[in-house]
């Protein structure tokens, strides 16, 4: 394989991502300025050699948009796609603008651009959910959420606002749509925020227990929180109580700015939360970027906690 080149195989498809020879220097200046960089160039055929029709290919498109977005922690698209027959003559193209951030050489996701293995399995666990239209539809505003959630730009409260729709958005995917729950056990109070959360949690495999060394702030946040039922506060407590304290503020100056960097934590938690449990519903089995740590090494992964 020419270096450079990454080929996946999924739901029928043969993708072809080829780095732009001249990568590096067109990425020189990105730090100065705010600048669209066409990146790879990319080939799509079926895997046993037939031809398609642009609606046919539509929804890898969009998986490909969504997903890599996702992935990555910011909007890149499959940009200016053209179709072409068996003598290669172009028969389609689309022009048409996709949502798209500037360029970054350094990436906020939950991917480390090297695992290639973990973006096959990525990809196919995406399409197969993309060529359904009801099921793609709800797990890219999942995805959108996530991504907004994932950036580390714009201000915080933001962030944990899109990360904390995104978590009930799939809370009522997997405790109502599933029939685990009715809608008005959903709303009642016997099932608040933070049971419903760590449920969700619990039942992909993701402890929601805090851990010092990673958020010491959300850790003194919790051991100074009642709780019922004569457990400790964990991080479904900890992430629901600062989102509804920042919605629903009791006091002029909120408590929740005054433990230091218990905002930034929880928003680091929170995008850790919602990005395990997308990849839980769509039964991604590779590595990933724990989004909670704030330090580590570049390219550090593991496992998804229900592999």
């Amino acid at each position: 394989m020419p270096a450079g080149r990454s080929v996946y195989e999924a739901d029928g498809w043969k993708i072809t991502l080829d780095v732009r020879p001249d990568h590096n220097a067109a990425f020189s200046d990105v730090r100065k300025a705010n600048v669209h960089v066409m990146t790879h160039v990319m080939e799509i055929r079926r895997l046993n050699g037939n031809t398609f029709t642009a609606a046919e290919v539509s929804p890898v498109l969009s998986a490909l948009h969504a997903g890599l977005s996702f992935a990555l922690g910011r909007w890149v698209a499959p940009a200016l796609p053209v179709g072409q027959n068996d003598q290669e003559q172009t028969m389609w193209g689309e022009w048409g603008p996709m949502l798209c951030d500037p360029a970054r050489r350094i990436s906020s996701g939950w991917w480390y651009p090297e695992d290639q293995e973990s973006m096959a399995n990525l990809l196919a666990c995406l399409l197969p959910v993309f060529r359904d239209p009801d099921k793609g539809q709800a797990l890219r505003l999942q995805m959108q959420y996530a991504i907004t959630a994932i950036a580390d730009r714009g201000f915080v409260e933001q962030r944990i606002m899109s990360g904390a729709a995104g978590l009930e958005h799939v809370m009522w995917q997997e405790l109502v749509l599933s029939g685990l729950l009715t809608e008005d056990e959903f709303n009642s109070r016997s099932w608040p925020a933070h049971r419903k959360l760590r449920t969700v949690l619990t039942d992909a495999g993701v402890d929601p227990k805090v851990r010092a060394d990673r958020l010491p702030a959300i850790t003194a946040f919790a051991a100074a929180q009642q709780v019922s039922g004569g457990r400790s506060a964990d991080g479904a407590d900890v992430v629901t109580r600062v989102r509804n304290r920042l919605v629903h503020p009791k006091e002029a100056q909120e408590p929740v700015y005054g433990v230091k960097g218990l905002v930034t934590e929880t928003w680091l938690l929170t995008r850790h939360y919602l990005v395990l449990l997308v990849l839980h519903s769509i039964g991604f089995r590779g590595s990933y970027q724990d989004l909670s740590r704030t330090n580590g090494w570049v390219g550090e992964t593991e496992p998804v906690p229900w592999d």
